[in-house]
């Protein structure tokens, strides 16, 4: 295994445990040295994992900002999302910026672990 898979594979697992802070450190250095499609998916996974920070923070306006932005990335870097379903993703991403936005609900947000290919 190489090293940026065993980065991407870490980021995973702190995504996985909540820890989105170190989440979005490891996929930073990968997103530091990718290019295209690839550089626009591991975007899509940072604003992800900062959006659910935020969230958990409750700051609900960085969530909100940051999940239209990061839907916009992952659809442009589609075809280069090896390890994560991104169709997926986009639908867990939907269903927690739903509870973000529904501000009057008392329902804990749906936190959610990466749907893997």
């Amino acid at each position: 295994m190489s090293e940026s898979d065993q980065k991407f594979n870490q980021a995973c697992v702190y995504f996985n445990a909540r820890d989105y802070f170190e989440a979005h450190e490891s996929w930073e250095d990968l997103w530091n040295e990718a290019h295209g499609p690839r550089h626009a998916y591991l975007q899509g996974l940072i604003q992800v994992a900062v959006a659910l920070h935020h969230a958990g923070n409750n700051n609900l306006r960085g969530s909100k900002k940051l999940f239209a932005s990061a839907l916009g990335y992952l659809e442009k870097g589609r075809e280069a999302a090896d390890e994560v379903d991104v169709d997926e993703l986009i639908e867990r991403v939907l269903l927690f910026q739903n509870a973000v936005e529904d501000e009057s609900s008392n329902t804990p947000y749906p936190y959610f672990i990466l749907p893997m290919r």
